[in-house]
């Protein structure tokens, strides 16, 4: 018999379910090589192990340590994902399937929202490496961001915004956020596990669990949704801001973010009511001036004004009189500008929707706390609209600006539509047409089928 048909026979004699039995001569007719590729065949067999361990050639004998230490994290892994299943498990075994856990962050970043996600998932999913979304790395968490997403039952997020902060303080934005988030999901749930030690008052029952992303599943995957999403938001709103850093350090007071707030003071995503940003408006009355002065020029669109004229009215306090009464006029005036320009782009791509056999039903439609700009119907279904027009060419691009919150306050709008406007049913989607003002000649694209309800 060949050396080589020996080695073949050697080797599957390591594959499970084999007669012959493994020997240490066996073991030693196989190269480094062809064991190292057996090794996950192997699996925890403690003989074979046992016979690696043994073997006179050191790379046979590291081979074996390195699976004993590959078997006991596997071991370790699977025990605390099964740790973090235990209060999920109490409600299951009680007919509760519907287990919503709920996490924020961004509670203690000097700039941008904070986020609260909800995540119902199925009983007994699990992911490898899940956890807290603090100690978990970025990459791993869009990876596991992208695995929660496909696998759960539903996905709810909260926004609130640094405005909205300074008005209602950041403890009682956290809950509101939290609220915002169980709210978005459509399948109601039976139990609520949230991290933290106080409930949010969803009105579904409530379950408070400190250190809870640590502790149950279901609460490490929102915290995971919640900080992924708020990341990307962040990321975004650097190259707004790109002063500050923020898609470094996604609000955060890093070092780099703490001088960028004493030399340029801060913008409309900062939180004033936070003590670094109140001290540098404290500092910089005449500074704030003409930052805001420079965002009321290069504003685009009515919702960052609104914004900004928020922002505005909070860093009242250090702006002397006459500097508030400038900023006022400036405000209108850009607000008739932003209308106006709203009004153009509407306009045109109402005529481009008709030019290509749309019919315009609505104009406008305000309903259920959203808006939709035309509803139209082509080819047999109906086609909610959403205009975003651009003056400038510094802002990026206009469908961008359709996030999370405002694609949910337009399919509320739509459905609202679609229950009391139409009499028979209807196939229906979400377009966004992007009208760029800024060159010479308009430019309109359409983006059929935007998102989906």
């Amino acid at each position: 018999m060949s050396t080589k048909k020996t080695n073949r026979d050697d080797m599957r004699s390591l594959e499970p379910g084999q007669a012959v039995p493994l020997t240490g001569q066996r073991v030693s007719r196989l190269s480094i090589t062809q064991i190292r590729s057996f090794m996950p065949e192997i699996g925890a067999d403690d003989t074979v192990l046992a016979l690696l361990e043994s073997d006179p050639r050191a790379g046979v004998r590291q081979l074996a340590v390195r699976r004993r230490r590959e078997l006991a994290r596997e071991s370790a892994e699977a025990d605390r994902l099964e740790a973090m299943l235990r209060m999920e498990r109490r409600y299951w075994g009680r007919g509760l399937v519907a287990v919503a856990g709920v996490d924020e962050v961004g509670r203690g970043c000097l700039a941008g929202p904070v986020v609260a996600a909800a995540v119902i998932l199925p009983p007994e999913w699990r992911a490898k490496g899940l956890d807290d979304s603090k100690r978990m790395t970025a990459a791993h968490r869009t990876q596991m961001d992208a695995q929660i997403r496909a696998s759960a039952v539903d996905v709810g997020l909260g926004t609130v915004e640094a405005g909205d902060i300074d008005r209602i303080n950041i403890r009682q934005s956290s809950l509101l956020a939290m609220r915002m988030a169980l709210g978005q999901l459509a399948v109601e749930p039976q139990q609520v596990l949230v991290d933290g030690n106080t409930e949010p008052g969803s009105g579904w029952p409530e379950t408070v669990v400190v250190d809870g992303d640590a502790r149950c599943l279901c609460i490490a995957a929102a915290s995971v949704v919640a900080k992924v999403y708020r990341d990307r938001l962040m990321v975004k709103h650097h190259e707004e801001h790109p002063c500050y850093g923020f898609a470094s350090n996604k609000g955060y007071g890093s070092a780099q973010h703490l001088e960028a707030l004493q030399r340029y003071g801060p913008c409309p995503l900062h939180r004033r009511s936070f003590a670094p940003v109140a001290q540098a408006l404290s500092t910089g009355g005449e500074r704030s001036c003409r930052y805001f002065h420079e965002q009321l020029r290069h504003c685009a669109s009515l919702q960052d004004l609104q914004r900004l004229g928020t922002a505005i009215r909070g860093a009242s306090h250090v702006l002397e009189p006459g500097q508030l009464e400038t900023l006022r006029s400036q405000y209108k005036r850009a607000q008739a500008r932003l209308s106006a320009v709203g009004a153009r782009g509407e306009a045109l791509a109402a005529q481009q929707l008709e030019d290509a056999g749309y019919r315009v039903l609505a104009r406008q439609y305000r309903a259920a706390g959203g808006e939709i700009d035309l509803v139209t119907q082509g080819a047999g279904e109906l086609v909610f609209v959403e205009v975003k027009t651009r003056a400038t060419v510094s802002l990026g691009r206009p469908e961008e600006r359709v996030d999370h919150d405002k694609r949910t306050r337009l399919i509320r709008a739509a459905r609202h539509f679609v229950q009391h406007r139409t009499a028979v049913d209807q196939a229906c989607r979400f377009d966004v047409l992007a009208v760029d003002l800024s060159g010479p000649i308009p430019r309109v694209e359409h983006w059929q089928d935007a998102f989906q309800a």
